[in-house]
């Protein structure tokens, strides 16, 4: 092709990647209409103003990919500004509220703790905070593995029992990662 598109290369580019780019589009925006008009507009645009810049068809063909995914991305930021700043506004809110509970909840868990056996509290505090292995638990209180694991489901029933309503809760807290 030449560096300067004539109007029938225009049209063979056109049809040639229009229905790739109509459908690259629709992935986008999710409409017929808003995909045809950002394919036109973008291929208007090039023909207006670029058409001389490019000497080869590979070139055109990444330019009106590339524009084709930069109009779609404007034109949903666009539609979708007001939804994206009540979008932030509820994530705000919804973060300030998860970390009132959680607060609340980890006090309520050490509160609980605390009524346990000495001896089952560091069990507890070095096997999920610390995230130490039963025999090294076993090792540092200087006590058998058995009485480590058996310590433990003990201590972890006594606390399933008293946040039998935080299901989500216990499971975040004694899962092994």
């Amino acid at each position: 092709m030449n560096p300067a598109f004539s109007n029938n290369d225009i049209n063979y580019l056109f049809n040639k990647y229009a229905k790739q780019l109509h459908l690259y589009a629709l992935t986008f925006l999710h409409t017929r209409e808003d995909s045809e008009d950002v394919v036109q507009d973008i291929f208007m645009h090039f023909w207006e103003k670029h058409n001389n810049y490019f000497t080869e068809e590979k070139a055109v063909k990444s330019y009106l990919f590339n524009s084709v995914r930069n109009a779609c991305l404007d034109r949903l930021e666009k539609k979708n500004v007001v939804q994206h700043n009540i979008d932030i506004i509820k994530q705000d809110i919804f973060f300030e509220e998860t970390i009132q509970y959680d607060e609340k909840v980890f006090q309520d868990v050490q509160k609980e703790l605390s009524l346990l056996p000495t001896q089952t509290q560091r069990i507890i505090v070095c096997i999920f905070s610390k995230r130490m292995k039963y025999q090294e638990v076993a090792n540092e209180l200087h006590i058998s593995i058995n009485t480590v694991k058996t310590l433990l489901r003990k201590g972890i029933q006594q606390l399933r029992l008293r946040f039998a309503n935080y299901p989500e809760l216990l499971f975040c807290l004694f899962r092994k990662k």
